[in-house]
């Protein structure tokens, strides 16, 4: 599966959040950050709170990659089409 992640550098550390999914982790750096948000995803996918919970969950093949950055959408009847911005 690929997820796109956005990182976001404050003073102390560095937060990954997953674009396709509520979950988001921190590192020291960037490389420790998404690290942890593979092992967060991993937890997000695999974990199942149930009953009887199976024995065996299959653990997905995840792919991480930075998001792209897009122009921000129109919010309003009032906005330009992105399409028509320059």
């Amino acid at each position: 599966m690929k997820y796109t992640y956005r990182l976001v550098e404050d003073d102390n550390d560095v937060t990954a959040t997953c674009s396709e999914m509520p979950v988001s982790a921190t590192g020291a750096n960037e490389s420790a950050a998404v690290a942890a948000l593979r092992a967060a995803i991993l937890e997000h996918l695999t974990h199942i709170e149930a009953v009887a919970p199976p024995s065996f969950v299959p653990v997905p093949s995840i792919q991480l990659e930075p998001a792209e950055e897009r122009p921000p959408e129109p919010q309003g009847p009032g906005d330009t089409p992105a399409a028509e911005r320059t």
